[in-house]
């Protein structure tokens, strides 16, 4: 009897082994953002392009020999700009136009000149030429040995015309031998036009202006300043960056000490101070294993990110807000 009335009072006294654990407040700061940034750049190659472009020639060459025929090489010319067609926090779909640009004009002049093909055309007239050159010395040829035979011409004469008509045969293989590279070339010159205007691209049809489009859905975050109408890039450059803002993210700096009390599907209260008020359910998404720094003489910081629901766009990207887990007070 008396043991029973002194476990009852032990257990009077501390509360029950059976009471539920205390919940405990982890409240941190973070910031919104899309969850998948998408950068949109100029058309132009990379660094990293022409290297992958280099070696593919080199590797073809090795392959097919120094005379195989290059792939269509990456863009590498000046664009002007002419119309930026999207603004921040625009929604945009997959393909819409964002930017529109031009080739300078001395570009499209330069690229008429190339399609012309007009000094194709002139090694196709020196070669008609020369061919009907040869053909009235074989002409002549033919009637010098029958005047020779008749002893009205030297064997000097027969000379003279034999050897003129081999240097002209010589002459007739290297224009050959242009004119085919030229027309190599000439294709070449086509086939990068096409690549760069369209496939209508000819001599007589050169459009100028082209279009910069989103590679995905989503809605403009970012835009370049400097990228205005009447620039000119001459290189690879960030544009834009488009993504989806349902649901999302809230991304925090977290102390360790906090951090070790949390778990990927904890339940967060988030409050914004830019929607006064209102409470947001978020749900802790992401709790990576390695701390964001590593300095010995300061408190270690681990990045954690939140997944929010945000079907009404009310929160913007760059929100800050506080964040409140309640989470059990004790080992979990």
């Amino acid at each position: 009897m008396r043991l029973v009335i002194a476990t009852a009072l032990a257990l009077a006294l501390t509360g029950g082994v059976c009471a539920p654990a205390q919940a405990e407040d982890v409240v941190f700061t973070g910031k919104t953002m899309s969850p998948d940034h998408t950068e949109v750049m100029s058309p132009h190659a990379t660094e990293t392009d022409l290297k992958i472009f280099d070696n593919m020639v080199k590797e073809l060459k090795a392959r097919q020999g120094d005379d195989a025929e290059p792939p269509v090489g990456p863009f590498k010319g000046r664009m002007k700009v002419t119309k930026v067609l999207a603004d921040i926090g625009q929604q945009v779909k997959e393909e819409q136009a964002l930017l529109e640009y031009a080739y300078p004009l001395e570009d499209l002049i330069s690229e008429r000149r190339k399609l012309s093909q007009v000094d194709l055309r002139s090694t196709e007239a020196s070669l008609e030429s020369l061919r009907a050159d040869i053909a009235d010395l074989r002409r002549k040829l033919e009637e010098t040995r029958r005047r020779k035979d008749m002893g009205a011409a030297s064997d000097q004469e027969l000379t003279d015309l034999e050897s003129e008509i081999r240097v002209d045969r010589l002459k007739e293989q290297a224009i050959d031998d242009r004119l085919r590279l030229e027309r190599d070339m000439s294709a070449g010159d086509l086939e990068l036009a096409r690549a760069k205007f369209g496939l209508k691209t000819d001599s007589h049809h050169l459009p100028g202006t082209s279009w910069v489009t989103s590679p995905v859905s989503g809605y403009v975050l970012w835009t370049n300043p400097e990228v205005k109408p009447g620039v000119i890039l001459t290189k690879s450059t960030k544009l834009f960056i488009v993504g989806p803002l349902d649901p999302i993210l809230i991304r925090a700096w977290v102390y360790e000490k906090l951090v070790s009390r949390l778990r990927v599907g904890d339940k967060a209260q988030v409050a914004f101070q830019g929607v006064p008020g209102k409470t947001f359910e978020a749900t802790v998404s992401r709790i990576p294993m390695t701390a964001i720094k590593f300095e010995t003489q300061l408190p270690t910081q681990f990045e954690v990110e939140l997944t929010l629901p945000n079907p009404g766009l009310l929160l913007k990207e760059g929100m800050r807000g506080q964040c409140t887990v309640s989470v059990p007070d004790g080992p979990r």
